[in-house]
């Protein structure tokens, strides 16, 4: 019998945090409250200071709502805010909202530095214990899916790759389609399902989760906040905090965190995974898959052939 399971979307959550200690709030109070249920996507990148300028109240004052509301300080709602704009912000509102011209340095340079900051995060964020649970559940599972949407595709196609190295029974899925759901449906509660999303959150990913979960599969979330849809209707999830300086999310700590945890998995049956490392190895030595330097010694001859054509047509012309 399927699973039922009762979900609320952060903008929900919010707006009932807010009526339920409306009464009791002081009137500098409200005023905050107002201004977040009338225009919460003014949040965006806005600080403590910042909303209390707006609000004309005092910093203290913004930071006791936040306790209000049952969050740990402000920064906590912060976190709570940011995952609820990432499901509704347009790529044209996040772009309008970011100068990537100001500031100090390039592009590169702040994107660069915006990648390694996000590396630093998801070493502080996700603990050993946690990834090794997550490889255990991996390394486990009778049958594996991979699935991931739109720009999470890149990163589905990436992790499943690496896995299907290690490990038998593994399907990766890029889009939403017929076979992919007929797949779940045969494989049934011998499937796990690792679902990788980040926002804005595909509706399919989420539809495919909830078919997996009623076909009786385990379900296995990667997404940016506890708040996602994506880890609310997984039975086990990580969450990697994915902050951007524009309308483009950066990935590259995700694509990390993904490669390790395929180190953790390979490591789990170190004898398995080395025979068959070597076997595949072989195929790919007689299949020449790969280029080699004897291909250039091969074909070097027949390519200045061609150029000097060129060259000599060149000079007659």
């Amino acid at each position: 019998m399927p699973r039922k399971r009762k979900y609320k979307s952060a903008k929900q959550e919010l707006t009932e945090r807010i009526i339920r200690v409306y009464p009791d709030l002081s009137p500098k109070k409200r005023r905050v409250a107002d201004f977040v249920l009338r225009d919460h996507k003014r949040l965006f990148l806005m600080t403590a200071r910042e909303l209390a300028q707006a609000c004309e109240v005092s910093e203290p004052t913004v930071m006791r709502l936040a306790m209000d509301l049952g969050f740990s300080g402000y920064s906590d709602f912060e976190k709570f805010i940011k995952g609820l704009l990432h499901m509704e912000l347009t790529a044209v509102e996040r772009l309008n909202k970011t100068d990537l011209r100001g500031g100090d340095g390039s592009a590169l340079h702040r994107y660069c530095r915006n990648a390694v900051s996000n590396l630093e995060n998801l070493m502080a964020a996700v603990s050993s214990q946690e990834q090794q649970a997550l490889a255990q559940t991996l390394f486990e599972a009778r049958s594996l899916a991979v699935v991931g949407f739109r720009a999470s595709a890149a990163l589905a196609q990436y992790f499943g790759y690496l896995l299907k190295k290690v490990r038998d029974r593994v399907t990766i899925g890029t889009s939403y389609s017929s076979e992919l759901l007929d797949h779940i449906a045969v494989q049934g509660e011998a499937l796990t399902l690792f679902a990788i999303a980040f926002p804005r959150y595909p509706r399919q990913t989420v539809e495919t989760m909830e078919y997996a979960r009623s076909m009786g599969a385990t379900v296995v979330g990667l997404s940016d906040a506890a708040t996602s849809p994506i880890v609310t209707r997984a039975d086990q999830y990580v969450v990697i905090d994915v902050e951007g300086i524009s309308f483009i999310d950066p990935l590259e700590h995700v694509m990390a965190f993904l490669a390790s945890l395929v180190h953790e998995i390979a490591f789990m049956d170190q004898g398995r995974t080395v025979d068959r490392l070597k076997r595949l190895e072989k195929g790919i030595e007689e299949r020449k898959e790969y280029y080699t330097e004897e291909d250039g010694e091969d074909s070097g001859g027949g390519r200045h052939h061609v150029l000097d054509g060129f060259a000599d047509k060149g000079e007659g012309s």
